[in-house]
């Protein structure tokens, strides 16, 4: 530490000395028409500047809420087809998937999802929002078949 402190102090102390006589005033001529007779050089520069659209980046907790509607997505999918009266919708599924299907088809497809994020950075918020509001929607729904489907039909796993 001691040593770190002497090097700065040096550092400063010398950059001083030099500067010392160093003399940085800058007093141009002042023409007023100085554009009048350079045209070529007053010319305005071309626009090289790139145009980039700013997106607001997804937050952690958008995709913490993602993850555990997919968790709660497959649980729920898995309690639901235990029940005689309940079958998957999904194309995906068969009609009555096993748990290690359920949770290896989802793992599966999401896995393309994890690599885009991670390596472009390009799913927004408003597309992370949408698909989490989507996702609720099929959580409830399998929650209120699962809930009519304990009451009403016969498990048959």
């Amino acid at each position: 530490m001691t040593k770190a402190v002497v090097i700065f102090l040096l550092s400063l102390f010398s950059s001083f000395l030099i500067a010392k006589d160093l003399d940085l005033t800058y007093n141009p001529p002042l023409d007023p028409y100085y554009c009048d007779n350079n045209p070529v050089e007053c010319q305005p520069l071309p626009s090289i500047t790139l145009k980039f659209e700013i997106h607001p980046v997804t937050t952690r907790s958008q995709w913490t809420v993602f993850w555990s509607l997919q968790v709660l997505d497959a649980f729920t999918t898995a309690k639901a087809v235990k029940y005689d009266c309940v079958k998957e919708i999904n194309p995906f599924f068969t009609e009555r998937p096993s748990e290690l299907r359920v949770i290896t088809t989802k793992s599966v497809l999401l896995a393309p999802t994890i690599i885009q994020q991670r390596e472009t950075g390009f799913i927004t918020r408003s597309e992370l929002m949408s698909t989490n509001i989507l996702y609720a929607m099929v959580v409830a729904n399998n929650i209120d078949h699962l809930n009519d489907a304990k009451q009403n039909c016969n498990k048959i796993r």
